[in-house]
C-alpha cells in the first residue's frame, strides 16, 4: 500500500506581499533628456530604498519577531517540538510523512518570493546508525561549505518533567564560502533505530540568528518515547524466536499453506483477487551472493510468492516472490507492479549486517539502505502478528511494516474489545489496523476460532471487503489468471529470485 499526499493540505503555503506604487512626474523641467534621465535615476533611488526597506523589515522580524508555535506532536513517536511561526514565517503546523519518516518545517518569505530563512525537523524510521562527523563531513561537502563550528546540546536545560528523556544533540555549522549562506544541522539517535535531525539555514548572513533559532528549536524539543514501540519490538521477536515454520501446516513431510481471498466493492460486486502461498523447506535453498554480499552463506528454507489482481477501469497487477531464512533475519524478495501507469519492479534485501536494500527499477534505478529495526516485519508477515497478541494477551502495539516496495509502513495493531463486537459481527476475534502514514487505510480483520482470517474490511476512499474463498471460486470469476493460479507451485519450484531468471 503506499500513502497518498494531498498537496493542498501538505503544502508550504505561499505567503505574497506587496505594495502598488503610482509616480506622477510633473513639469518645472526644460528638455526631454533631462526629464527622462531625473526619472531614472528616481527610479533607481526608490529601487534601492524599497530593498533597504525590505531588508530592514528582514531583519527586524528575524531579531525581534521570532515566536515559536505551540508543541507540534508526533504522538506515536512520543516526541513534540516548536517552530518559528508568524512575523513572516509560514509553517506547516503538522508532521507530513514521508517513504522513511515524518517531516515538520517553516519558512520565511521575504515577499520577494526567495525562502532567507528554513527550519526543519525530520523523524526518521529507519535510519542507519552513524557517526556524527561523518555525517556532517558529507553535509557540508554536498552544499560545497565549510564546517566552522561543531558542539553539543542537551534538551533538559530546566524546567522539564522529570518524565522527560532528556536527549544529547550533536551539531554543526556549516558557512559557504563567498555567500551568506549559513546552516546549523544536529543529529540525535533515539530508541528502536530511530533518529531525530533538526536543520536551520538562513541566507541574508547573519549567522547568530540562525543560531538562536536552532537553539531555541532543541529547547522546545520533548521526547518520552513510546511504550507501544518496545511492546512491538516484543511481539516481533517472539514471532522470530518461534520460527517462521512454526506458523505453516503440517501436511505429511511437508509445511506450507495457500491462502486465497475475493475482494468485492462497497456493492459487493467481485473486481479482484489475492493469493498467497508459503512453503518451508527442509533442506533450504542457498542465497546467491549477488543479491547481497553480506549473506551468501544464508539458508533460505521459507520461499513464498503472493498475486495481487485488480481488473477492470482500474486495473492492477502486482507479483511477489519472497525467500527468507526461518528466524526471518536474512531475506529477499522482487515484486512487479502493472497497471496502465505502466510497470515497476522492486528488490528488497536484508544481509546478516542487519542493513536492508530496496532497489527500485524503472525509468530511473534507485537504491536506498535503511537498518532493519527490532519492530519491522514485511508485510508478507505482518499478520501473524495477530496471533501472538492473542498468546500474549497484548491489545496495542507499534510495528513498521516493510510494504512490497520498500517502504516503511508506521501500523497501529490493536485489539478490539469483545464488549464492542457487534452481535452481527461473526468473528472470534477482531483487530484494527491503521496506518500512520497520513493516507487514512484502515482495516478491520476477522479471525475465526483457529485464528485464520475469515474477512477483511478495508477502509481508502472507500470501503472493501475481502473474504476467504476457494481455488475453484477463484478460477471461476477470474480465468484470465488461471495459469499463474494452477501453476504456482511450479513457479516457486523455479526458484524466480536465483540468478536473472524471468519472472
Amino acid at each position: 500500500m503506499n500513502s497518498s499526499y494531498d498537496p493542498k493540505t501538505g503544502s508550504h503555503f505561499a505567503f505574497f506581499g506587496g505594495f502598488s506604487l503610482r509616480n506622477t512626474l510633473q513639469g518645472g523641467f526644460s528638455g526631454e533628456k533631462r526629464a527622462k534621465k531625473y526619472g531614472a535615476d528616481k527610479i533607481a533611488l526608490l529601487g534601492i530604498f524599497i530593498a533597504a526597506l525590505l531588508a530592514a523589515r528582514f531583519v527586524v522580524t528575524l531579531r525581534s519577531g521570532v515566536v515559536l508555535s505551540e508543541p507540534i506532536k508526533l504522538d506515536y513517536a512520543g516526541l513534540s517540538v516548536s517552530l518559528p511561526a508568524g512575523n513572516g514565517w509560514q509553517s506547516e503546523k503538522q508532521w507530513r510523512y514521508e517513504k522513511d519518516g515524518f517531516v515538520l518545517s517553516s519558512f520565511f518569505d521575504t515577499c520577494s518570493g526567495s525562502i532567507s530563512a528554513l527550519a526543519r525537523c525530520r523523524y526518521l524510521l529507519a535510519a542507519p546508525e552513524v557517526v556524527p562527523d561523518v555525517v556532517f563531513k558529507e553535509k557540508a561537502l554536498k552544499i560545497d561549505g565549510a564546517i566552522t563550528e561543531t558542539g553539543q546540546a542537551q534538551t533538559d536545560r530546566g524546567g522539564r518533567l522529570f518524565s522527560k528523556v532528556p536527549l544529547i544533540i550533536d551539531w554543526v555549522h556549516i558557512k559557504k564560502p563567498k555567500t551568506l549562506l549559513d546552516t546549523f544541522f544536529g543529529i540525535t539517535r533515539l530508541p528502536n533505530g530511530r533518529q531525530f535531525d533538526i536543520e536551520v539555514y538562513q541566507t541574508t548572513g547573519d549567522a547568530e540568528f540562525a543560531k538562536g533559532v536552532f537553539e531555541d528549536i532543541v529547547g522546545s524539543l520533548e521526547f518520552e518515547g513510546n511504550r507501544l514501540l518496545d511492546v512491538g519490538s516484543e511481539i516481533i521477536a517472539a514471532i522470530k524466536s518461534k520460527g517462521l515454520s512454526s506458523f505453516l501446516a503440517t501436511a505429511g513431510d511437508k509445511q506450507g499453506q495457500e491462502d486465497f481471498f475475493l475482494i468485492k466493492d462497497n456493492r459487493g460486486q467481485s473486481i479482484g483477487f489475492t493469493m498467497d502461498v508459503l512453503v518451508s523447506s527442509a533442506e533450504g535453498l542457498q542465497s546467491e551472493a549477488s543479491f547481497s554480499p553480506t549473506m551468501p552463506e544464508a539458508q533460505l528454507n521459507i520461499h513464498g510468492m503472493s498475486l495481487y489482481y485488480i481488473r477492470g477501469r482500474y486495473a492492477r497487477e502486482q507479483v511477489i516472490f519472497f525467500q527468507s531464512t526461518d528466524n526471518l533475519d536474512e531475506f529477499v524478495w522482487k515484486s512487479e507492479v502493472s497497471s496502465s501507469a505502466g510497470k515497476s519492479a522492486t528488490e528488497v534485501f536484508l544481509g546478516e549486517d542487519r542493513m536492508m536494500t530496496v532497489r527500485k527499477y524503472g525509468v530511473r534505478a534507485k537504491e536506498k539502505n535503511y537498518k532493519f529495526g527490532p519492530m519491522s516485519i514485511p508485510v508478507f508477515f505482518g499478520e501473524l502478528t495477530f496471533g501472538q497478541m492473542l498468546d500474549s494477551d497484548r491489545k496495542e502495539i507499534f510495528v513498521d511494516v516493510i510494504d512490497a516496495d520498500g517502504t516503511i509502513l508506521p501500523t497501529l495493531v490493536s485489539r478490539v474489545d469483545a464488549k464492542d463486537i457487534a452481535a452481527n459481527e461473526e468473528a472470534a476475534y477482531i483487530f484494527g489496523v491503521e496506518l500512520l502514514d497520513g493516507s487514512g487505510i484502515s482495516q478491520r480483520i476477522y479471525l475465526d476460532e483457529q485464528g485464520q482470517i475469515s474477512k477483511k474490511i478495508l477502509r481508502q476512499a472507500g470501503r472493501y471487503t475481502i473474504e476467504r474463498a476457494s481455488i475453484e471460486s477463484i478460477l471461476r470469476q477470474f480465468p484470465e489468471r488461471a495459469d499463474y493460479i494452477l501453476q504456482k507451485n511450479k513457479m516457486l519450484e523455479q526458484n524466480p529470485l536465483q540468478g536473472n531468471s524471468k519472472w
